[in-house]
């Protein structure tokens, strides 16, 4: 069976401003989170979500330790300041409420990289028999 979906859509299935900003911006969560900043016509903007994907399904609890938005920058008026309308796509991360690490560009080895050395130890329950 294939997992959920876990990437959200700034904008989509009531997943609003609001909760996007209290995801990012909370101090006290060990998570990794990916935010994927594009511009709607941008077809190299997708090309990375079937390696989140791929992520998904080959990293230990990856879906505990990480979550992943994609946004369009028309949508944070931040973004929309903060980076023109090409054709590149940005990849932020952020992690304890703060903006650890921005990558310009389809880098997938140096995206996978910051992930890898980034994600919060997994945490391993007991299994309850």
């Amino acid at each position: 069976m294939a997992p959920k979906d876990m990437i959200k859509k700034l904008g989509e299935d009531g997943f609003d401003l609001e909760q996007f900003q209290s995801i990012i911006q909370n101090e006290n969560d060990k998570k990794l989170h990916i935010v994927d900043v594009f511009t709607s016509w941008c077809g190299p903007c997708v090309s990375m979500v079937p390696t989140f994907k791929n992520l998904q399904v080959n990293v230990d609890y990856f879906e505990d330790r990480c979550t992943i938005t994609q946004v369009d920058r028309t949508m944070v008026p931040e973004y929309e300041e903060r980076f023109p309308s090409t054709s590149k796509p940005r990849f932020l991360f952020y992690k304890f409420g703060q903006e650890v690490c921005f990558v310009e560009g389809l880098k997938a080895p140096e995206i996978l990289s910051f992930i890898n050395e980034n994600l919060p130890a997994p945490k391993i329950g007991r299994a309850h028999v």
